[in-house]
């Protein structure tokens, strides 16, 4: 493992790239269900937020 200082982490990288996924350096599309929950969570704040919130927002009813 590497020093938590590092920057970039490459052990992250690595591991992230052996599973199939990336580090996303680009705020996700609002049309996502991670966009909506950023949308929501600024109109309202993040402490706001609970499972339902989630759950509509995987839906695309959120």
């Amino acid at each position: 493992m590497s020093h938590p200082d590092s920057a970039p982490d490459y052990d992250l990288a690595f591991a992230l790239q052996v599973t199939g996924f990336e580090l996303a350096t680009e705020p996700p599309a609002p049309d996502t269900p991670l966009g909506r929950i950023r949308a929501f969570a600024a109109e309202h704040g993040f402490d706001a937020l609970t499972h339902e919130h989630f759950e509509a927002a995987i839906r695309g009813t959120l």
